[in-house]
């Protein structure tokens, strides 16, 4: 073990998850690249309890961009999920993005539910 803490940005009250509320769609945008990385050395409890969350809130957001970015993370953190995690949290998210009217939203959803199956 390297010895680094790599939950500690995940706390509550720490910058990465709040900014995920940030009226700035660049910084909702930075939350999702803070994951990605973070994701890579987390524990797959961490992922699902403290990322998952997030990530499914910005699903909803207005901005197209910050939607389809949601899908690439969600395919990227699949892999190191459990099957419960991905079939009622991760499919149900991506179906609901895979409908969106925006076509890359509709193709980034796409490509992630296919790694779900």
């Amino acid at each position: 073990s390297s010895g680094i803490n790599a939950e500690w940005p995940l706390r509550p009250g720490t910058k990465v998850l709040s900014m995920a509320r940030d009226p700035n769609y660049l910084h909702r945008m930075t939350t999702l690249f803070a994951i990605n990385v973070l994701a890579e050395v987390c524990p797959p409890d961490v992922i699902s309890k403290f990322m998952v969350p997030v990530i499914s809130n910005l699903a909803a957001d207005a901005v197209p961009n910050v939607r389809f970015n949601v899908a690439k993370t969600m395919a990227l953190i699949v892999p190191s999920l459990d099957a419960q995690t991905v079939e009622f949290q991760i499919k149900p998210c991506l179906s609901k993005l895979y409908d969106d009217e925006d076509m890359d939203v509709k193709y980034f959803a796409h490509e992630a539910l296919v790694l779900c199956h």
